[in-house]
């Protein structure tokens, strides 16, 4: 929540911002109450709703007040003023550490004074059993009179959510917010994190001690111990490596190399358990040397009886010992380890949008996805792995998908049927490439070539970057069914690619190598996924499971075999038909995944509220709910465990049991019911294509077949005479189109309702049968429209901030729809003569789609609605990052 200038909280008047990040924004204000200045932070807005979390905050708050000490910066107070939670703190005059060393090293006997009150706030704090858990020169700072504080001690811990992790998984608490920190979590930003965090350990004070021989290190140096140009050279710095200690100053004493070598064991059993211990190395010096000169020689106090200089003349001997061991001796070559962790956005990501994956940068340091902002729009974020916030991209509204520029330095991106491209900084507005109806990612190589899939059934196409006329780099291989070529993947040569070949209903046909310099292409392996190269290895599914193969990019073949790296990824229908693996992997190596929260979804009765009126059935992966017209039974898609299919099922809603209608091996799917409740048509693939089938709802009898063509078709809506089926197409010229099949007399020939250069469906007769509701993003996003049937006589638009899935009340005055941010919306309707008159439009609850496709229905008066939901797809669903993955290979 940004505050502006001037705005008073409680007695506190906001002056300016200091600051901001993912545990909130950081303000200096006017104690109007006591005349003094102090810090205000805001905290996260998904913290303040969070009542358990706010409860602990509060009693561990206290203890946190009680660190009563001169190099501590205070916590004044926790207040609430409108809806706002805040934290009052002591405002710290002066720079940061990381300020000052910005401008090179710290003189020897400048930073060992800093160091031993650095040591004075630890000492303190561990005495109370707080432990900082993100110790490093931002949080440090040095007041004009020379005093240091310590920043945000004990935020990391008192900011962390309630719900535990998985034990193997980790998070960075430079990557989400707040920042976790119990066993089997790392926090604490990367450079200054201690293995033990890094393994997804327990942690206790000596994560600190480790933390502080980092700072005092950099102070000396002017560089950071550990830091590397990706996360994952990072961690193995952190991991493997030690500091560079030649770039230390000659005139450090052997007692503090010492002391910053036992600080930095990798085995913490071997490290200064106690902060004490440094404390008692640096006072000595400080106390007894002159200023501004240090000899290379440690001096000791001669307050100190001579048993005390004995004992720390030992401890120095034999400590150097130790780390000359520990350095040469006890190094391994290569970490072997795989290492997890957890990041949480702070935004909803969109699960219609490329199944909610974000896009690593190639060098692996940012992260790009859709997202929704609090008004529900969409729009591409960016996050630094260093930083704990997402930034939104103005002019990226209503985008769909997003892929990286070669560089780094561009997103592109597809919104209003355009394919476009944005500075991934936020510098400067959105250019236009080319006309796009897909909303499927690209791939951009350095030669500034873009492959994409422009619609719904093309194979794929080439465009400059600098914009153009896009042009077909593959053909589709129609005799063996193939209807698109989709995620293409560049191999690092920038001319040969990968990219996945489907059949009808988004079946994976194949993956291929292609060039752009031949039309000949090589296939790889049958079905598949999504693939994508890196570090020497193809990354792809096996049903829900990812795995990496050793490929030659040079033969074009594979040179070993697959091993598992995660097991279930999420499998998200993208536009209604195509399956899709949520997995991303950097040039560098770094690897993002989401999983699949739960082995399926909830069928959830609402009321107009949100209140939940209770459950139909168990739990199952449920697709395409529908009610029957009086409301007594309910048709769901379902996949059975094991299977890769699904089929019809019918659910008693009354008494909550379901039967099975279909049986093919092949998928069936999107049954609509029959004005008079007793049959359904679907889509089945058992000829190859979906074509439309009608049974009865009792299965007494067989099916029977109403239209098969070479497109695929999915059931829409049944009109309420019993003479139409309103069905849409996926793989035309023009995308995804809306048809109509007569269903009496003896010539049963589809005809177009809706065929243009757009995206039309979940098409829905109105009651009366005069009208049909069905979404298009003919203006760049879904919006609800209704149009008079069989037409043509104009159309009304009915959403103005997006909108999909229209249903309409059974007495046809009311039309819902699910809007922007998933809240369904209920629009008065009133039709007269000709036109349709849209009436007040009203917010009614947040839904939370298992899929875009059909995930809800209403009840015939409206007043209840059920909605194939899980309560884990969220925000709160982590992506996972995976480092050093390319290990398992070695095995």
């Amino acid at each position: 929540m940004a505050l502006m200038v001037g705005t008073k909280l409680g007695s506190y008047q906001i002056t300016v911002l200091l600051g901001k990040g993912g545990m909130g924004e950081v303000y200096r204000a006017r104690d109007t109450k006591l005349g003094r200045d102090v810090a205000i932070k805001v905290l996260p807005e998904e913290f303040s709703r969070d009542a358990d979390r706010l409860s602990r905050f509060q009693r561990e708050a206290e203890v946190l007040a009680s660190l009563n000490h001169p190099n501590i910066a205070a916590i004044h107070d926790l207040e609430k003023t409108d809806g706002t939670r805040y934290l009052v703190l002591e405002l710290v005059e002066g720079e940061t550490l990381a300020d000052r060393i910005g401008r090179g090293p710290i003189p020897v006997g400048e930073a060992l004074e800093i160091a031993k009150q650095i040591c004075e706030a630890l000492e303190a704090a561990h005495e109370k059993g707080v432990i900082h858990r993100d110790l490093k020169p931002a949080n440090i700072k040095r007041t004009p009179d020379g005093k240091v504080k310590v920043l945000d001690f004990g935020l990391a811990k008192v900011l962390e959510p309630m719900s535990a992790p998985d034990t193997d998984v980790t998070a960075f608490s430079t990557m989400r917010s707040p920042a976790m920190t119990r066993a089997g979590v790392i926090v604490g930003t990367l450079a200054y994190s201690s293995p033990e965090q890094l393994r997804a350990e327990a942690v206790d004070k000596r994560t600190d001690i480790w933390a502080f021989g980092c700072v005092l290190h950099e102070m000396l140096t002017g560089y950071a111990a550990f830091a590397g140009e990706t996360v994952s050279d990072t961690i193995v710095k952190v991991l493997e490596h030690e500091p560079d200690w030649n770039a230390w100053p000659a005139n450090v004493p052997a007692s503090v190399r010492v002391l910053v070598q036992r600080c930095l064991e990798k085995d913490r059993k071997q490290r200064v358990a106690d902060i004490t211990t440094a404390r008692f190395v640096l006072n000595d010096l400080v106390t007894t040397a002159p200023s501004g000169l240090i000899s290379s020689t440690p001096r000791l106090s001669s307050k100190r009886p001579a048993w005390a200089a004995l004992a720390i003349t030992s401890f120095v001997c034999a400590a150097t010992l130790a780390v000359v061991g520990t350095i040469y001796l006890r190094r391994e070559p290569t970490d072997a380890h795989v290492y997890r962790s957890t990041i949480l956005a702070t935004v909803t990501p969109d699960p219609a949008a490329g199944a909610g994956t974000p896009s690593l940068s190639p060098d692996g340091r940012r992260l790009a996805f859709i997202g929704s902002d609090a008004n529900g729009n969409n729009l591409v974020y960016v996050r630094a792995l260093d930083s704990l916030q997402e930034q939104p991209l103005a002019g990226t509204e209503g985008a769909q998908t997003e892929f990286w520029s070669p560089d780094g330095r561009f997103l592109a991106f597809i919104a209003g049927n355009k394919l476009k491209k944005i500075d991934a900084q936020g510098n400067g507005t959105a250019l236009v490439i080319c006309e796009s109806l897909s909303t499927l990612p690209g791939s951009w190589n350095r030669g500034d070539v873009i492959l994409f899939t422009p619609n719904a059934g093309a194979p794929l196409f080439r465009v400059s970057a600098t914009g153009g006329t896009p042009s077909p780099v593959t053909s589709l291989d129609t005799k063996a069914g193939e209807t698109a070529h989709v995620y293409p993947f560049f191999l690092p040569d920038g001319r040969h690619f990968v990219y996945l070949a489907q059949t009808s209903g988004g079946v994976p046909h194949g993956v291929y190598i292609g060039s752009l310099d031949s039309t000949e292409r090589t296939r790889l392996f049958d079905g598949g996924s999504n693939a994508e190269y890196a570090q020497g290895a193809l990354l792809f599914l096996r049903g829900t499971t990812l795995m990496a193969q050793p490929f030659d990019v040079g033969r074009l073949a594979f040179t070993g075999e697959a091993v598992p790296l995660a097991n279930q990824v999420r499998v998200s229908e993208v536009s209604g038909f195509l399956r899709t693996g949520a997995f991303n992997v950097s040039e560098t190596g770094v690897l993002v995944y989401r999983a699949d929260p739960s082995p399926g979804s909830d069928l959830v009765w609402f009321d107009r509220t949100g209140r939940e009126l209770g459950r139909l059935g168990d739990r199952a992966k449920y697709l395409d709910v529908v009610l029957s017209p009086d409301g007594t039974q309910a048709s769901v898609s379902v996949m059975e465990s094991g299977t890769a299919t699904r089929d019809v099922w019918v659910y008693d809603v009354a008494r909550g049991l379901r039967n099975r209608l279909t049986f093919d091996p092949e998928d069936d799917l999107d049954a609509k019911w029959s004005p008079e409740g007793t049959r359904v048509a679907y889509a089945s693939r058992r000829k190859g294509h979906l074509d439309l089938y009608v049974k009865m709802a009792s299965g007494a009898e067989s099916e029977h077949l109403l239209w098969a063509d070479d497109l695929d078709k999915y059931p829409q809506s049944w009109s309420p005479d019993d003479r139409f089926l309103l069905y849409a197409t996926v793989g035309g010229p023009t995308g995804q189109d809306l048809w109509v099949l007569p269903l009496f007399g003896d010539a049963q020939k589809p005809f177009p309702f809706l065929q243009t250069q757009s995206n039309k469906g979940t098409g829905q007769f109105s009651p009366d049968g005069h009208w049909i509701a069905y979404r298009s993003n003919e203006t760049g996003r879904f919006e609800i429209y209704v149009a008079p049937f069989p037409g043509p006589a104009g159309k009304w638009q009915v959403s103005t901030t997006g909108g999909t899935g229209p249903r309409w009340r059974r007495d046809g005055k009311e039309l819902f729809y699910v809007g922007p941010g998933n809240t369904l919306m209920a629009a008065a309707v009133a039709v007269e003569g000709a036109r349709v008159e849209v009436g007040a439009v009203r917010r009614l609850f947040q839904v939370r789609p298992v899929t875009p496709r059909y995930f809800y229905d209403t009840s015939p008066n409206g007043q209840r609605f059920l909605v194939n939901t899980t309560e884990e797809l969220d925000a709160s669903v982590p992506i996972t990052l995976v480092v050093n993955w390319h290990a398992l290979l070695k095995k």
